[in-house]
């Protein structure tokens, strides 16, 4: 039998530890075919030493199980202090202007520059139009009044930090 295929039969067996440890041989447990393999090949052999003392040493952990412990170290920690709403409101208006203007920057050379005029003609001349008619500050209002919204806009009224 070679080494991969042996490695791989070994893995593939389900064993408790327990039983490992009862019979670290391998009489009870192990195949007759991966017994054999043991005996023809030192290679095998030596796996099979790794994998016996691999399992004993998982056997060995004597970790406690403590099914409170991430309650505890909740408690422990400092209550958090939530952002209030005011302040929560300005930090998403500011994001959401910055955005917006990060994205008119971004896509205005684009559609000016005549590379997208057959897809977005219709697009573009609304654009103009409406600039012209907003004497060209069209978007420059539509961005102030975001964030204005978005500052005046309530954010659901007080939550409780108590889950």
């Amino acid at each position: 039998m070679q080494l991969e295929t042996f490695i791989d039969e070994l893995c593939a067996l389900d064993v408790d530890p327990r039983e490992i440890a009862a019979d670290p041989e391998g009489r009870a447990w192990l195949s007759p075919s991966l017994r054999r393999a043991i005996a023809d090949d030192p290679n095998c052999a030596a796996e099979f030493a790794e994998f016996v003392e691999m399992e004993l040493a998982l056997l060995d952990v004597h970790e406690p199980c403590d099914a409170f412990f991430t309650r505890r170290v909740m408690e422990s920690l400092p209550p958090l202090q939530p952002v209030e709403d005011q302040r929560r409101t300005w930090i998403l208006a500011s994001a959401y202007a910055l955005a917006i203007g990060l994205a008119y920057l971004l896509v205005g050379p684009a559609l000016s520059s005549g590379a997208l005029t057959g897809y977005v003609e219709p697009l573009h001349d609304w654009y103009h139009d409406q600039s012209l008619e907003l004497g060209g500050m069209w978007m420059v209002l539509a961005l102030l009044c975001a964030a204005g919204v978005l500052v005046v806009l309530p954010t659901g009224g007080r939550r409780s930090t108590t889950a």
